[in-house]
């Protein structure tokens, strides 16, 4: 290369790539000069003098190589690293400068800027929050860093104040008024923060973040067009931010400008074509244009890009939702929720890829927070009488679905809402022709078709039912929802193999549809088939090992049919790896570990959880839960403290809170709870319950009585209110009155189980011969009603009266066999009779429970007595092994010791046992008798 060359070349350098280059020769030439670092200081404040930050950052660096302690050079560092944008930079020099001893006035402000930058929150309120500098202009600056960090921690009203202070004290300060603007809007004030930032803008009229938040302020107040106008100002003042350009595009999206918006999009792909915005704008774009396979790649480039970009995660999971990718795409909208738990369209397509994959109680789990507060979103409404039609419980799917269909005044179902406002006014008959004429007009949409089909469930006509799920069928008769409904529908005629048949239907049309496969499990287990039910789901499971929803089933059932519980833990953990990060297979985890009480370890897990999902209610309540159970109380009242504030529109976390104040015998606590829980719900059955039982604990039966008549004018067709009034008549011995109120429940339809409340007061009251008529008329009415049959049978038992006991549980086995504990109590009712049956009954109820400490204990003494003297001791030793604190098992495990002649054995569970039991007491009296008998 020639002079000449060199010199053209040199000459048209920009001045600041000039600059840049002077100073890497002069950083040369002065080293080897031997020049001090205070002359590179000053050859860098020089620089700065120009504008040129970048040449005065390489001075500033080689003179911190030569002495690492001057404080104004780090300062100057600092300055330079936050401007441009160097955040870790500016925090480490402006921290280093601070501790060299450089002026407050001037390093403070800048280094609590850059902590809150970097999301340090606590650290400026810890280090400056109470700092007071001697420069006021400083000062203002100071108070407008703490302000954002209390705004960063959402104590919205203490930034406020402190803005407020700032401005005070500097006026001009534009990200002081900025922040109070935001601050405002945060706190539902829009027209307050208009005024903040119109302040702003007075003063520093070419600040674009003023624009850009006064487009939020207007946005808010429902002004759109004043709002984009303030952008595009916000976009002429820095015409390369890219996040005033995705805002405007996305305004002008939502505002049904699509053409506009793309137009804008041009525009923004020259300024930063691979900003992570602009390539999710294009995804969105890609996405409305049907380009999913496009969209889907660019969304994985912007994630890898850009991680924790939510709307990117959003947008990704329902890309690949609807390229059925529901593993991955469940991935990412889990992500979102975790982070953003009010995230509605998150949360409704999670649910509606649980319902396309009958997966019903996981879709109902998730369900659930959009049912905390009132609503008459048709969409939410319509969504969950999906999800409860999908989990059987018909009454809730009817309810919802006729509320979807009359919040949708759009909706061409006419006769729909027609259907729910007349069945709403008791016209029964004409809300079900409305129905069946909405399901005739509507030839695509299945909604009218789920509320007649749940209705007819609902009423118990079958058959009805039947020819309504016949409409769903000819509508979509690809869709294997609607033959696993049929299912359902079958197995309410009790015809099992049509409803198998339904079933394997929907199976054959996905073979991975979980929900079919689950009630075909059902059936095989009902047919003591175990192995082939656990083979269908495992199989669902084995052919996609990312698919946790199938292991959780899957582990269920485990549990159901009395596998293992290490078998059961190593399907939660093959769950959990599957969707490694996600809640499901953790809170599963957790449970898993309390319902074996392996304390501990619950709470081991749950604090890993907790950690990693912080403000996610599911991990809050595992975690106060673990706590609670590991006996540290204190922190389980902090965890449901939290999940109050994270759920501040749910009583159900203030009841829980009620709940372990009550159990710790802190009532005052407890009662202060339930009243916020009241004011959220003042009708709520539960809360008053509760508090009724609050006074009644205290002695104070007048309030008590108060709340129950409240109860009864909030809900006048309900027997909560007298059943309530009742149970506080009977604590206080007022037998009479409380039959009263019973009769006044069971005239309200109040079911067996107030029932046999009301036998047993009638018993109370000396009015026998009226109690068994009462019961006789009861069954001869509700023939089915378990609850009474239960109630007669277990106190004819308690009786001594064994052939009526015997014939109680006979009947109930008969109306809902194969259940283990009416099977156990038949066992013992018939051994008593000497009827050989009974081994055989003890038997059956042991295959459905194999690990209950009752019935093993059963099957044991009727083995004894029937000769089979090893069988029968080793099962009632399980059983004490499995509930050691049960002091009937070990009393009857030392009356078999005594039966076998087996005395010293005998002695030593007595020896263990008589210490906890108290004197007097049935129970001591027994054992007492056979410690002298041996």
């Amino acid at each position: 290369m020639n002079s000449t060359t060199r010199g053209k070349q040199v000459s048209g350098w920009s001045g600041r790539s000039r600059g840049l280059a002077l100073a890497l020769i002069s950083a040369a030439l002065l080293s080897a000069c031997g020049d001090s670092p205070e002359q590179m200081l000053a050859s860098a404040k020089a620089y700065l003098s120009k504008n040129d930050s970048s040449a005065a950052a390489i001075q500033l660096k080689n003179a911190l190589q030569e002495d690492g302690n001057l404080a104004e050079a780090r300062f100057l560092l600092g300055r330079i690293n936050l401007e441009q944008g160097d955040v870790p930079g500016a925090v480490k020099e402006l921290q280093r400068a601070f501790e060299l001893g450089y002026a407050k006035t001037e390093v403070v402000p800048l280094l609590a800027r850059a902590r809150i930058r970097a999301g340090e929150f606590d650290r400026v309120l810890s280090d400056f929050g109470s700092l007071e500098l001697d420069d006021p202009a400083a000062q203002g600056t100071l108070l407008g860093a703490v302000a954002d960090a209390h705004f960063g921690k959402a104590n919205v009203s203490e930034s406020i104040r402190i803005y407020q202070q700032a401005l005070v004290l500097r006026a001009d300060d534009a990200d002081a008024g900025i922040g109070l603007a935001r601050a405002r809007i945060f706190n539902n004030d829009p027209v307050g923060a208009e005024e903040a930032v119109r302040a702003v803008i007075a003063h520093s009229p070419d600040n674009g973040n003023a624009f850009a938040t006064l487009s939020d302020a207007l946005q808010v107040q429902g002004k759109q067009e004043e709002a984009l106008k303030a952008l595009e100002e916000a976009l002429r003042l820095r015409p390369d931010n890219a996040a005033y350009h995705y805002t405007l595009i996305s305004q002008l999206f939502r505002s049904n400008r699509y053409d506009d918006g793309v137009e804008r999009f041009e525009a923004m792909k020259k300024v930063a074509p691979n900003h992570p915005s602009t390539r999710y704008l294009q995804a969105f774009i890609d996405v409305r244009a049907g380009r999913l396979t496009e969209a889907r790649d660019g969304l994985m480039g912007v994630l890898k890009q850009a991680p924790d970009f939510l709307p990117a995660q959003l947008l990704a999971g329902t890309v690949l939702l609807r390229l059925n990718d529901q593993a991955q795409g469940r991935s990412y909208l889990n992500s979102v929720l975790s982070r953003a738990p009010g995230q509605l369209m998150a949360r409704t397509q999670l649910i509606g890829s649980h319902l396309s994959s009958g997966e019903a109680p996981r879709a109902l789990e998730l369900l659930q927070p959009l049912l905390e507060a009132p609503t008459n979103d048709a969409r939410i409404l319509g969504l969950a009488g999906q999800v409860f039609l999908a989990n059987g419980d018909f009454a809730k799917a009817e309810d919802f679905l006729q509320r979807a269909a009359k919040a949708a005044p759009e909706d061409p179902q006419a006769r729909l809402r027609l259907g729910a406002a007349r069945l709403a006014g008791g016209d029964a008959e004409g809300a079900f022709a409305d129905f069946e004429s909405a399901s005739e007009m509507d030839d695509t949409a299945i909604q009218a078709d789920l509320a007649l089909v749940a209705a007819y469930l609902r009423r118990g006509e079958a058959d009805k039912a039947l020819e309504a799920q016949a409409q769903l069928e000819r509508k979509q008769p690809q869709n294997p929802l609607v033959y696993n409904l049929r299912g359902g529908v079958m197995l309410a005629k009790q015809d099992v193999p049509a409803a198998r048949a339904a079933f394997e239907k929907a199976l054959s049309l996905n073979p991975d549809f979980l929900s079919a496969a689950l009630n075909l499990a059902r059936l095989d287990i009902g047919e003591r088939k175990v192995e082939e039910a656990l083979a269908r789901v495992r199989a669902i499971a084995d052919r996609n090992e990312k698919n946790a929803e199938a292991r959780l089933s899957l582990a269920e059932l485990q549990l159901a049919t009395g596998a293992a519980s290490a078998d059961v833990l190593a399907t939660l953990e093959r769950a959990e790896a599957a969707a490694p990060g996600t809640l499901p297979p953790a809170l599963a985890i957790i449970q898993h570990h309390l319902r074996n009480r392996e304390f501990p370890k619950a709470l081991a897990a749950a604090q890993k959880l907790g950690s990693a999902y912080p403000n996610d209610v599911r991990a809050v309540e595992a975690l106060a839960r673990a706590q609670l159970a590991a006996s540290d109380t204190q922190q389980g009242i902090a965890s449901l403290n939290k999940l109050a504030a994270l759920r501040p529109q749910s009583a159900a976390p203030l009841i829980m809170l009620a709940d372990v104040h009550r159990g710790a015998k802190d009532n005052a606590a407890a009662e202060q709870a339930l009243r916020k829980a009241l004011a959220l719900r003042p009708d709520a059955i539960d809360v008053q319950q509760r508090l009724a039982g609050l006074l009644l604990e205290r002695g104070d039966s007048a309030g008590a009585l108060k709340i129950a008549r409240n109860v009864q004018q909030q809900h006048a067709e309900s027997a909560a209110g007298h059943v309530l009034e009742a149970e506080i008549e009977a604590a206080g011995s007022r037998w009479a009155e409380a039959v009263s109120a019973y009769r006044r429940a069971i005239e309200r339809k109040a079911g067996g189980d107030v029932a046999a409340r009301l036998h047993s007061m009638l018993v109370r009251a000396d009015r026998k011969g009226e109690a068994d008529r009462f019961a006789a008329d009861w069954l001869r009415q509700q023939p089915k009603d378990l609850a009474m049959r239960g109630y007669l049978a277990e106190r004819a038992l308690a009786e001594a009266r064994y052939a009526d006991a015997a014939d109680g549980f006979g009947a109930m086995n008969e109306a809902s066999p194969n259940n283990p504990l009416v099977l156990n109590n038949l066992a013992w009712a018939a051994n008593q009779l000497k009827d050989p049956k009974a081994l055989g009954y003890a038997e059956q109820a042991l295959s459905f429970a194999p690990d209950n400490p009752a019935i093993l204990d059963t099957l044991g003494v009727i083995q004894i007595e029937r000769g089979q003297a090893d069988k029968g001791l080793a099962n009632i030793q399980r059983a004490v092994s499995l509930a050691p604190e049960l002091a009937e098992l070990r009393l009857s495990l030392a009356r078999s010791y005594a039966k076998l002649e087996r005395k010293d054995d005998a002695r030593k569970e007595l020896d263990t046992l008589m210490p906890k039991l108290q004197d007097g007491t049935p129970l001591h009296k027994q054992a007492t008798e056979l410690l002298k008998s041996l």
